[in-house]
């Protein structure tokens, strides 16, 4: 029978080993007593505070689609591009009453008439789809613009902000935080200065 086969020499060598565990923690509790007093003693309350840091939330969102500068730039738009919407509704107007206009007239028209009138009314309509698609990206694109000079206004001021308010935190993006720490109205003045 080898030595540890016995029933109780398992439960022997975990009591040694407990035994040396509990002399090796006494042995540094002694030591951790024998250090000079100076390092010895507990740090004081005010040595345990973090340092107070001051933090201010900014809604980038709310700049971006409800700031004065935004809404300015929205209108701009609108009214850029309200001649060509005007356009096309008009031609959408002319169309549709050129469509009526052959359906009425369809009885008493050649065969060769109706085909001439159709193919106008198809051309006509296509170069409308064009403009109407030519305006959607043309307008898609200045809004792209419009909107990165406001994204990098924005993130100047965001920037400048530590130093104007004297914060060491701005955060941009948050799940919940306290009105007081909201300073999006603030930004939104300075992004018309």
């Amino acid at each position: 029978m080898k030595p540890f086969d016995h029933p109780g020499a398992h439960a022997r060598t975990t009591m040694l080993r407990l035994k040396n565990l509990a002399g090796a923690c006494c042995l540094l509790g002694l030591t951790a007593g024998a250090l000079p007093p100076a390092t010895a003693q507990p740090m004081r309350p005010a040595e345990l505070r973090a340092p107070e840091v001051r933090v201010v939330v900014v809604d980038v969102e709310r700049l971006l689609f409800d700031s004065p500068r935004a809404r300015a730039a929205a209108a701009r738009l609108e009214a850029e591009f309200k001649p060509r919407r005007e356009n096309i509704q008009a031609e959408l107007r002319t169309l549709r009453e050129m469509s009526e206009k052959l359906t009425r007239d369809a009885p008493g028209l050649t065969e060769r008439e109706q085909l001439l009138r159709a193919r106008e009314l198809g051309e006509r309509e296509r170069n409308l789809r064009r403009a109407q698609a030519q305006m959607g990206e043309d307008f898609a694109e200045r809004q792209v613009a419009e909107r990165a000079a406001l994204v990098k206004r924005i993130h100047d001021i965001l920037q400048q902000l530590p130093r104007q308010l004297g914060v060491d935190l701005v955060l941009t993006r948050t799940i919940w935080h306290r009105a007081t720490l909201d300073v999006t109205d603030k930004v939104a003045t300075m992004l018309d200065g």
